[in-house]
């Protein structure tokens, strides 16, 4: 009876807490996320797509840009990724960053909707 007790104990020692030293060396392992916001210049529901596709690279988890403030909010893994890269990404596709000018020839060939350098439409 001993022994059944001592086995029973044992097994319900390990159940209770091998899933909880798994847990917490899974969560040492994993990368840091962090979250962050560029100023990006665009003009409509085009745009939006044009901007999350292109900032969507390996090592960025989400990718939201906000039509009416201009930000784009990035969620990354700072060892995959850098903040730099994402902002060069989304201005090779003719987007206007806060330190990357788009190519003028890839901005030209954005649709109309698109124009943001116009003058009609405040980047501000």
């Amino acid at each position: 009876m001993k022994n059944l007790v001592f086995i029973i104990f044992i097994f319900f020692g390990v159940m209770v807490f091998q899933p909880t030293s798994f847990s917490v060396l899974a969560q040492e392992n994993q990368p840091e996320l962090v979250t962050d916001s560029i100023y990006v210049h665009g003009v409509c529901n085009m745009c939006k797509d044009r901007i999350e596709n292109a900032a969507f690279i390996k090592g960025v988890k989400k990718a939201r840009w906000n039509k009416k403030t201009h930000y784009l909010v990035v969620v990354y893994k700072p060892e995959k990724i850098s903040l730099e890269a994402i902002e060069k990404e989304v201005a090779k596709v003719g987007h206007d960053t806060e330190h990357f000018t788009a190519d003028d020839k890839v901005y030209n060939s954005l649709p109309e909707c698109c124009a943001y350098r116009s003058g009609t439409v405040d980047p501000h």
